[in-house]
């Protein structure tokens, strides 16, 4: 792993429907996850602790708090870094030239799926579907990269026109599960509103021993489609009405072929970036 991960005092995870911008007036990523009826959001924040009675040392982490079934409309949750030790703002993660079919770095943030890019860096426009309620992540103080990797599932690119009739395929790539953030400095809050409510937690640094943040908005249900791109594109639109599906890949001989279920009963959602939105506050 080329982020040492070990060395932050805090480390944020977020996995599943969400969309990722930088904000550069403000310096600091956001996250808008997106809260259809079907992902579920989870928040767990955990401690290090060695573990008793094991003869070496073993690390296992504790639950500090835990967010369940939270409302669909009213969160907003804000995690920052302070101390001498901070990032200031933000920074993003990227090793040298990058190949979504053979780039070695697991952690090089370009894994996470770029909207401009899949439409060759052409500018995007709000969509027009219906559009569910967000969740606002703000983090500050971060250095952005990408945290899981799954590098035994391949996606093929398939380019729909305006009528939603395939047009164009060609293989794609591995996709980024998860983003990570690496929080260093002396503390890192994490603040989480509720409606007219607001609770603070306070993580000081362990050396060493980082806390984690683990954030989940993912469709657990058993016909859990693995294209999350419908759902994206009610948020952000092409002028020209052009869209793009990502499409598993079924190797010869592993089964029959999969057309919008779950391999293998596996669960997976994907977050998305976009280049030329500057806050998840115009979405």
């Amino acid at each position: 792993m080329s982020v040492n991960e070990g060395s932050a005092t805090a480390l944020v995870r977020f996995t599943g429907l969400g969309i990722i911008c930088f904000n550069k007036d403000k310096q600091r990523g956001e996250i808008a996850a997106v809260r259809d009826s079907k992902h579920t959001l989870t928040i767990k924040l955990q401690r290090p602790a060695f573990q008793e009675g094991a003869e070496n040392d073993v690390i296992v982490y504790e639950d500090i708090a835990t967010y369940q079934q939270l409302p669909e409309e009213d969160v907003q949750i804000e995690i920052k870094a302070s101390g001498a030790a901070a990032i200031k703002g933000y920074e993003i993660y990227q090793s040298g030239d990058f190949d979504r079919l053979n780039s070695s770095d697991l952690n090089d943030f370009r894994w996470i799926v770029n909207m401009n890019a899949l439409h060759g860096d052409m500018p995007l426009t709000p969509g027009q579907g219906e559009r569910h309620p967000l969740t606002k992540i703000y983090i500050d103080n971060g250095l952005f990269y990408t945290h899981k990797l799954d590098t035994n599932l391949y996606f093929e690119k398939v380019q729909k026109d305006a009528t939603g009739a395939t047009t164009q395929r060609e293989i794609f790539g591995s996709i980024a599960e998860t983003i990570g953030v690496k929080l260093e400095g002396d503390e890192v809050s994490f603040t989480i509103r509720i409606g007219g409510k607001e609770e603070t937690h306070s993580l000081e640094r362990v050396a060493g021993l980082p806390f984690r943040i683990e954030i989940a908005n993912m469709d657990h249900s058993a016909d859990a489609v693995y294209s999350d791109m419908p759902d994206y594109y009610r948020y952000l639109s092409s002028a020209t009405g052009t869209q793009f599906d990502l499409s598993p890949v079924v190797e010869e001989g592993a089964g029959a072929a999969v057309s919008g279920g779950s391999i293998n009963m596996r669960e997976f959602c994907h977050p998305i970036g976009a280049d030329d939105l500057m806050s998840i506050d115009d979405l």
